[in-house]
């Protein structure tokens, strides 16, 4: 099993090694103070010299953008940790286009009652690899559960500004996925009678979610924030 701080060896580490942090102290002190991040958890701020993915021992790399525009929250949901795990891949190599996705989809589940499920996440989503980072894109181009998908966040810099922190705020193992800048990911999605008449995947499909930055008391009250 490959440890949760696992320095990646293949060619994708020398392409992220290239985003070097460049990130100011204050405004790294507001997230961490804005976004509930405790001090016992150990997040730094890298120097200047650091990169993304040269994960120090015991550390992970989180980016900015997860917490303002991803509307990712610690601790860590269950469902979002049962995505990481079923791939698997380390939260490090998600792109925040990724993440967003992701949260956005858990949150649909829960305004409508349901309780996420990982075989209708999957039904709609795909994992691919876009070096140095996985993503995940629409299955089907002809079905969605989000519409107005943000192609970008509008911070320029959103993947230099990172920091690190304990791996241990994310529970359990970690796996980091080795991949090459070419290298493809096969991510059959599930069969179409698994999900097809499934409550959650009909609402979703009749019911597509906007993908926004959810307001923070939404957020609580959905379970998937503490703040």
């Amino acid at each position: 099993m490959v440890s949760k701080t696992c320095e990646s060896s293949s060619s994708a580490q020398a392409s992220a090694n290239a985003l070097y942090c460049k990130w100011g102290l204050v405004s790294y002190n507001n997230l961490v103070q804005d976004y509930g991040i405790m001090a016992e958890w150990n997040p730094i701020l890298p120097s200047k010299k650091d990169t993304t993915f040269s994960l120090k021992k015991g550390k992970i790399t989180l980016f900015c953008d997860f917490f303002k525009f991803c509307n990712f929250r610690l601790p860590i949901t269950k469902f979002c940790k049962l995505v990481l795990d079923h791939y698997p891949i380390h939260i490090s190599q998600l792109h925040p286009l990724g993440l967003v996705k992701l949260r956005q989809f858990e949150f649909a589940c829960i305004a409508l009652g349901h309780i996420p499920e990982l075989i209708v996440f999957r039904a709609f989503f795909v994992l691919v690899w876009k070096s140095p980072f996985f993503t995940f894109d629409r299955r089907d181009t002809d079905v969605s559960c989000l519409r107005d998908i943000p192609t970008s966040s509008k911070d320029k810099d959103r993947l230099k500004k990172f920091f690190y922190i304990d791996a241990g705020v994310i529970p359990g193992e970690m796996h980091w996925k080795e991949m090459g800048p070419k290298d493809k990911v096969k991510d059959d999605g599930p069969p179409e009678d698994a999900y097809v008449a499934n409550a959650l995947y009909t609402r979703l499909c009749g019911c597509p979610f906007e993908c926004t930055v959810i307001p923070e008391g939404a957020l609580v009250m959905a379970g998937m924030s503490l703040l």
